[in-house]
């Protein structure tokens, strides 16, 4: 018997001992720590907290150990909603931070971030245990942050304001310029000297509402909220555009795909035909496809049987303003800013004289988490 009762002890002391230099590393733990570390009772009396605790309150241990309850450092307007937040921690709810007013010995009060836990011994619930975190700067960033914000859309505000009436004062000049250009023709039609410089500022004045153009679609671009496309109609509204000029062929072998982007794939889709018709020569057919990577991404395939792209310009091809006949240049600039606004990324892999292929690539997943396609 005498022989069961020493191992008993010995088990007991080395039971006591584990749990002591266990106590001793938490504390050590919370010492290090730069937020405020507390427990309190089932009561609210604070049974422990960590150096971070006593210099940021300005309580002393002394002080603490007299039986300071929790709602001390809580200002008068917060104690019911505290109150409220136990109950339900202690009745086994889920607990996430709040953000409460810390009160300091003093009175001086800053904001905090307060996550709380119940202390379970023996299975049962004998107090709570919380991570205080100031988070004045983190309000500071947030505040400065939000009036930039609001600087910003107040500037954008300003922006699109301008842009508009400036592009609609613009268009009417252009219109009476245009306009002037048709009566002079008129007036004047043996002179073909003046005929050929009118032409010419004609061709100039229908740039300019290109442009024009250009930048009211840029200004709209990632305004719009982005939802699922069908690929296969969409390309066919962009072939409907072109009305009954356009001679050549355009195979749409999108049938099921759908991708997470708004009205602006069609813009993409008649740049990309038009680009075709303006550059490709000898373009008689155009084929959209798409191919299924891996799991991570899908191939969306453009490609024509015209002149292709040559080697020299490949590289300068989605830059502003770079064109190889005269026009403004936008189009193929426009579908690098899309895709940039979609989170997709663009090449073009022709072979010269062969034709141009551009491969969109699209991942599976955008930047937050969301799938970029489905295919059905």
């Amino acid at each position: 018997m005498s022989t069961q009762l020493s191992g008993a002890n010995i088990k007991e002391k080395k039971t006591k001992k584990s749990l002591n230099e266990s106590e001793k590393r938490y504390r050590e733990l919370a010492n290090a720590l730069p937020n405020i570390i507390f427990e309190t009772d089932l009561k609210g009396r604070v049974t422990f907290t960590n150096k971070m605790g006593y210099e940021v309150s300005g309580y002393s241990q002394e002080e603490i150990e007299k039986g300071v309850n929790i709602m001390q450092f809580l200002p008068n307007e917060e104690q019911e909603r505290a109150k409220e937040h136990i109950q339900c921690l202690l009745a086994g709810e889920i607990s996430f931070p709040i953000e409460y007013s810390f009160v300091r010995k003093d009175g001086t009060t800053f904001p905090a971030l307060i996550t709380t836990a119940r202390i379970i011994s023996k299975n049962k619930v004998t107090g709570l245990r919380g991570l205080v975190s100031d988070i004045t700067e983190r309000n500071k960033a947030e505040e400065a942050l939000r009036l930039a914000m609001d600087k910003l859309l107040l500037v954008n505000e300003k922006l699109n304001v301008t842009g508009r009436l400036t592009r609609h004062d613009i268009r009417n000049r252009v219109s009476g310029i245009e306009g002037n250009i048709h009566v002079l023709k008129k007036l004047y039609p043996d002179c073909e000297d003046m005929i050929k410089r009118l032409d010419t500022i004609d061709q100039s004045c229908k740039s300019i509402v290109k442009i024009l153009d250009f930048a009211k679609m840029y200004e709209e671009l990632g305004a719009k909220e982005l939802s699922f496309i069908d690929v296969e109609n969409t390309l066919d509204e962009a072939v409907g555009l072109f009305s009954a000029h356009l001679i050549m062929k355009v195979a749409n072998e999108c049938h099921g795909l759908k991708v997470l982007a708004d009205s602006f794939l069609r813009q993409l889709f008649y740049n990309m035909i038009d680009n075709s018709e303006k550059h490709g020569e000898t373009v008689t057919k155009i084929v959209v496809r798409y191919v299924k990577v891996d799991q991570d991404k899908l191939n969306l395939i453009y490609e024509d049987n015209g002149v292709g792209v040559s080697t020299d310009n490949k590289s300068k091809l989605f830059k502003e303003g770079f064109s190889t006949s005269g026009s403004t240049g936008y189009g193929l600039n426009l579908i690098r800013r899309i895709m940039d606004v979609y989170g997709w990324a663009i090449q073009e892999d022709g072979i010269p004289g062969k034709g141009a292929k551009f491969v969109i690539t699209i991942p599976r997943a955008n930047k937050y988490g969301k799938d970029n396609f489905q295919i059905i």
